[in-house]
């Protein structure tokens, strides 16, 4: 008997000394968070405990996160610290995508940012079957940025901004209703779905573990060793094998580079876009510019299992690009003129004038200037279009 009630004894002096050292914790960690002055406000909250832990237990993936940081803090700071942004906005960064310029999350969300699609759609960031340039980091951030300041304008306070950056306003203005229009964050928290209610106390536990992680014995990884770069355009179809057989660069390092290519493919595109590959590499590529460009094989478009976003088997080419040949026209549009007529004149579909000019309905403005890419081995002929008469028009159609 009294055996056990030693061992009893024991159990309840080993949870109490556990209890104390969770309580110490706690103290060490509102101590360290309030000597973090930040415009975003670090208070600690025991919300804030379990994901600080969470980077404690994965010492490993914490240390690739901070290594990730000497490569993205620099151009994030300067780009935040330009749009007149607290710099410590980085640590969102960090902790929606651990520094991944290529994550993707189940919601469709993607980038250094963790960028929904609606708010890529509202500041015009390019997501196609080809291209998603929420993954290119710098443009990223400075879309992110300026979503940051539309943000804080709403609620006047940088917790409520990040978790609206996570649910949206929309969703975020109904919790503060629920909790008597209160506008402090611990206030609303409890009405908070769970991603919502999660950001802000992560974003917290993040800027403690870049602040804190030699207290806790992690230490810094030095990031892998960066080759410098240069970019060059391309404005063809063009593949990452394409490149790599030419420059020998792999195309695992192309994808590393340049992950705004969603299926290591450079589409076309009339202003052409920005390919970076080892300085070393781009005077080869430059001399042998004229033998990368083939018509690219459908084993060469790559897809991507992990991304939300569903694309048709027409998206690829059954087995070979042909050659772009369309030059591009201008036409004014005159009184009575209508987007069918207009298509059939220059021998396109109404939904092609309305794609290459962003129109959302078919109705047209007077006066305004309609983009058409026509056959260039017609180009003369469509340019006189646009000078000719109502009655030289109609007899276009009649010919058709």
């Amino acid at each position: 008997m009294v055996v056990k009630m030693k061992s009893v004894l024991l159990v309840i002096i080993s949870l109490v000394q556990a209890v104390y050292v969770y309580a110490g914790a706690d103290e060490i960690y509102q101590n360290r968070l309030q000597a973090l002055k930040s415009p975003l406000e670090f208070a600690y909250n025991p919300s804030v405990k379990p994901f600080i832990e969470e980077y404690l237990a994965n010492p490993e993936a914490t240390k690739e996160l901070l290594s990730r940081s000497k490569q993205f803090f620099p151009f994030i700071e300067k780009t935040l610290r330009a749009k007149g942004l607290p710099t410590d906005l980085k640590y969102l960064a960090a902790t929606v995508s651990a520094l991944n310029p290529s994550a993707v999350n189940s919601s469709g969300s993607s980038g250094l940012w963790m960028m929904a699609y609606p708010v890529s759609k509202m500041y015009k960031v390019k997501v196609n079957t080809y291209i998603d340039e929420r993954r290119d980091p710098l443009r990223s951030t400075l879309v992110a940025g300026q979503h940051f300041k539309d943000l804080y304008s709403i609620y006047k306070t940088w917790p409520l901004a990040i978790a609206s950056y996570g649910c949206s306003p929309v969703t975020l203005n109904k919790c503060i209703h629920l909790s008597n229009n209160s506008f402090y964050f611990w206030d609303i928290y409890p009405y908070m779905p769970a991603f919502c209610k999660e950001l802000y106390p992560r974003v917290i536990a993040t800027a403690y573990i870049f602040n804190y992680y030699k207290e806790h014995g992690i230490s810094l990884v030095e990031p892998k060793q960066e080759w410098e770069t240069d970019s060059i355009l391309v404005n063809k179809w063009l593949s990452f094998q394409q490149i790599s057989a030419v420059t020998e660069v792999s195309v695992d390092e192309l994808r590393l580079l340049n992950p705004t290519f969603r299926k290591d493919v450079i589409p076309f595109n009339a202003e052409g876009y920005f390919v970076r590959i080892p300085k070393s590499k781009s005077k080869r590529f430059e001399m042998l510019r004229d033998s990368v460009y083939r018509p690219i094989q459908a084993s060469e478009i790559q897809a991507e299992p992990i991304d939300k976003m569903q694309t048709s088997p027409s998206d690829a080419p059954k087995a070979a690009v042909k050659p772009f040949t369309k030059k591009k026209v201008i036409y004014t549009v005159k009184k009575k003129d209508n987007i069918n007529d207009i298509a059939d004149w220059y021998d396109v579909s109404a939904s092609e004038i309305k794609s290459w000019n962003k129109l959302r309905s078919t109705k047209l403005n007077y006066g305004r200037k309609l983009i058409i890419w026509v056959d260039g081995a017609k180009l003369g002929y469509y340019k006189k279009i646009n000078k000719m008469s109502p009655a030289q028009k109609k007899k276009i159609k009649k010919k058709d």
